[in-house]
């Protein structure tokens, strides 16, 4: 009896365990090929991608990474290569040239007014000239049978690979400014409140703020004009939709993903395809290193200070270094500091401990954290307010103007210009964030703010990417899409309103002419029958 029971006991096992693979194998089999990019690989942008990626992949779909060989490390690194598949494409140029294009525009980005990675667009589509070309992956993209593509807007070629495939598209915006792609969906904005990406200004325009941000206006389009017209070649080149402009493609995104969050962005309107979802990176701290956390922990009542200038620039010109340096040495609180090398003849004071690369959510959500020392990047801005740690910001170029804009218009940091940067201005900004409770207090509400919601960023992300697999996105899409500029601005309905205007006043003038010869003839007549 007792061998009949377990034998019962085994096939009842064996059969749930049969169905429980079953069922699994039909929730993977339902998952579906999804092409990702984000430029090169590398920086904000991939690691914003990249953590889309990572909720797709446990949704059960099949992620492939578009990445440049200059960064084919991506590849190899557990981290990644145990979620996704890549793709290598190489450069139009030499890996060493990619990356001493970045080590340029180090060495430049402390010294002007740069506002704008001019310095880093040389090549861009030169690149995608050469991935177009490659008969070898273009076709293993073709019969990898991906649903839709998701790309990054700072880079269209995905955009063209996915419309020469005839394949949906999503557009990633990393940057934190929803209005400017409600642009790209052919919707305008007003500039007398919606402050230009990379002005710097907040919704509270003064006149001459509202001149520069109208003249900035015109210069993002004729900046936009120009790359379009670079792509527009490729376009031809390769025989991609020929009757469509680059504009027209990129409005017939499926949706937009923009990195923005409305609890800390200026406000303006958005379509229904342009989607919030600030602080893609963000997510609860986990345990630090051992090295690290031991030095958290030393810091006492006082804490730490983290102190990074995001992915490209870990390497500081010896001059600006020296005085963070000599500022972080008469701070109180002890300072990790995100440093590639150490040059030589440079001495650390005691308080500050570098490393060439950090976990930067994780110190952020750590207890013992007081501020956060950075450039303005928006992950770093989105990671700060997510723990509720206020912020000393120095812009370096694009989008960091508009980061340090919000920082100080919710009075949740402060903002150092780059241009007068000083031992003094750095400990003065540092100490009023680690001593001012107002400071703490302001970004606490924002946090509590911009939790409390029902997903995380990168859950909304991945759920409005596989609502569009599903059911598509042309009913979110604008109207305005397809008109043109004349139909958009209601340009001809204004004509046919003027033409009717003046011919009712030409009418009314003709019957008033009309109407006063016959008064004046009946006037006469009267007088010259009195007289006879």
């Amino acid at each position: 009896m007792k061998k009949k029971k377990v034998f019962r006991v085994a096939i009842f096992l064996t059969f749930y365990i049969i169905i429980g693979l079953f069922l699994i194998s039909i929730g993977f089999a339902s998952g579906h090929n999804i092409l990702m990019n984000a430029i090169f690989g590398e920086g904000s942008h991939f690691l914003c991608a990249a953590s889309v990626g990572e909720r797709l992949v446990g949704q059960g779909h099949n992620v492939t990474f578009l990445i440049s060989n200059a960064y084919a490390h991506r590849a190899t690194d557990p981290k990644y290569s145990n979620l996704f598949e890549f793709e290598i494409f190489r450069h139009a140029f030499p890996v060493e040239a990619v990356h001493e294009r970045y080590n340029a525009f180090t060495n430049r980005v402390f010294k002007s007014h740069m506002r704008s990675t001019g310095i880093m667009s040389d090549g861009p589509v030169a690149d995608c000239d050469a991935l177009l070309a490659d008969v070898e992956i273009m076709s293993r993209l073709r019969s990898s049978n991906f649903s839709v593509v998701y790309y990054d807007i700072t880079w269209l070629c995905p955009m063209l690979i996915a419309k020469h495939l005839q394949i949906p598209y999503i557009a990633q915006s990393a940057l934190s400014s929803p209005c400017t792609i409600t642009g790209s969906s052919t919707l305008s904005y007003s500039l007398a409140f919606v402050p230009v990406m990379r002005t710097g200004f907040s919704n509270k325009m003064n006149f001459r703020n509202r001149v520069v941000n109208l003249f900035a206006y015109i210069r993002m389009q004729y900046f936009f004009g120009y790359s379009h017209s670079q792509y527009d070649k490729l376009k031809h080149k390769y025989n991609i939709a020929p009757y469509t402009s680059i504009p027209q493609l990129i409005a017939q995104s499926e949706l937009f993903l923009v990195n923005t969050d409305f609890s800390v962005e200026f406000p303006c309107a958005i379509p229904p395809n342009v989607i919030p979802v600030g602080g893609l990176t963000t997510r609860p701290s986990l345990p630090l290193p051992g090295d690290l956390q031991d030095f958290m922990q030393s810091s006492g009542q006082d804490g730490v200070i983290v102190c990074t200038f995001g992915t490209y620039l870990t390497t500081i010109p010896i001059q600006i270094l020296e005085t963070f340096l000599n500022a972080f040495g008469r701070l109180p609180q002890k300072v990790i500091f995100q440093l590639s090398t150490i040059p030589p003849g440079i001495s650390l004071p005691s308080n500050v401990h570098t490393s060439p690369w950090l976990p930067q959510n994780d110190l952020l959500g750590h207890a013992k954290t007081r501020a956060f020392f950075f450039h303005g990047g928006n992950n770093g801005f989105y990671e700060a307010v997510y723990h509720a740690v206020p912020m000393a910001v120095v812009p370096l170029y694009s989008d960091q103007y508009d980061t340090g804009a919000k920082v100080d218009a919710h009075r949740i940091g402060t903002v150092i210009d780059k241009l007068s940067l000083t031992e003094d201005s750095i400990y003065s900004a540092l100490r009023e964030i680690t001593t001012k409770v107002s400071y703490k207090r302001n970004i606490q509400r924002l946090s509590a703010m911009f939790r409390d919601r029902p997903m995380s960023p990168a859950e909304k992300a991945a759920f409005w990417i596989d609502h569009v697999i599903k059911h598509g996105g042309d009913q979110y899409r604008m109207p305005s899409v397809d008109l043109n500029f004349i139909e958009r601005n209601l340009i001809d309905v204004l004509f046919f309103a003027i033409i009717c205007l003046v011919s009712g006043l030409f009418f009314f003038l003709m019957m008033g002419k009309i109407v006063f010869k016959v008064i004046v003839h009946a006037i006469s007549g009267s007088i010259k029958v009195k007289k006879e």
